[in-house]
């Protein structure tokens, strides 16, 4: 379980940046119907 935790903080402290992104991208597609509704019918008319 220790091992765990430290690769857990290692991945946090390399790649921050990309979490980040990842969470403030699902937070702006979560907050707003419009884009959330045009992204999902562009995904299944494809």
């Amino acid at each position: 379980m220790k091992d765990f935790v430290t690769d857990l903080k290692l991945l946090v402290q390399k790649h921050w940046k990309v979490i980040l992104l990842i969470a403030i991208v699902i937070e702006l597609i979560n907050g707003y119907s419009d884009i959330k509704s045009g992204i999902f019918d562009g995904w299944i008319s494809k």
